[in-house]
């Protein structure tokens, strides 16, 4: 998948799949009926940390983190040894996005950057329900906008990056005078997201925290551009 394919990336992906399990073993601990508004200031702030790598803001927005006895026995253990686990998943992003394939994960983060939310891509929370005591699932739909990109603010030289189908496809776009280019994008993708509603631990605030974030098949649509640099 990336550029360092071997032994290395091996024992990695290892790592980040143990990690991945870990943190969607969770409890529930609160019989609240959310909202859309809960669940857009939740998704506000994760998305907000993920796209600033705030990883120390992360751990609190990551369901399970605090508890998770796989990360360490000390709040400060399992901290640290988040951060790690977060640092590596973006490595992941970038290697696969370079790559031209991206390894999405179930947690958040790779989706987050792949899909560029809150960085130019826009969303709606489209419903909210609760699911159980202190869990929600929330389906926001992503609106790309690929074909209104004003293609004046790129230097030649530069290179971009567009969101391919099936999700996880990266289309790198080199800017190069009186080139050509055509592309299947996506211009729409519903992303399905599980929240959790999480006790005060670990130097943490009672929130509430994702627990994985997923494309869904339905609401899925492409369109195809083409444009002349």
């Amino acid at each position: 998948m990336s550029r360092r394919e071997g032994d290395g990336a091996g024992a990695r992906r290892k790592r980040l799949a143990a990690a991945s399990w870990m943190l969607c073993a969770f409890t529930a601990v609160c019989a609240c009926a959310p909202g859309p508004r809960t669940a857009q200031e939740t998704l506000l702030a994760y998305i907000g940390a993920v796209q600033e790598e705030d990883v120390s803001a992360l751990f609190c927005l990551s369901a399970g983190a605090t508890r998770a006895e796989e990360l360490g026995g000390t709040e400060e253990e399992r901290r640290d040894n988040f951060q790690a686990w977060a640092r590596e998943w973006y490595q992941v992003y970038r290697d696969g996005r370079d790559a031209g394939r991206v390894e999405i994960g179930e947690h958040g983060i790779v989706l987050v950057k792949l899909f560029a939310l809150g960085r130019g891509t826009f969303y709606d929370v489209v419903a909210a329900r609760a699911t159980g005591p202190g869990t929600m699932e929330v389906d926001t739909q992503l609106r790309f906008g690929y074909s209104g990109i004003d293609l004046s603010r790129f230097s030649p030289g530069t290179t971009f990056y567009l969101c391919g189908s099936p999700p996880g496809v990266v289309h790198p776009v080199l800017v190069e005078p009186y080139k050509e280019v055509s592309l299947e994008v996506l211009e729409t993708v519903t992303v399905r997201w599980t929240l959790v509603r999480e006790e005060a631990a670990g130097g943490c605030p009672e929130r509430w925290a994702v627990a994985s974030a997923a494309p869904l098949d339905e609401g899925l649509g492409t369109e195809r551009i083409t444009w002349v640099f």
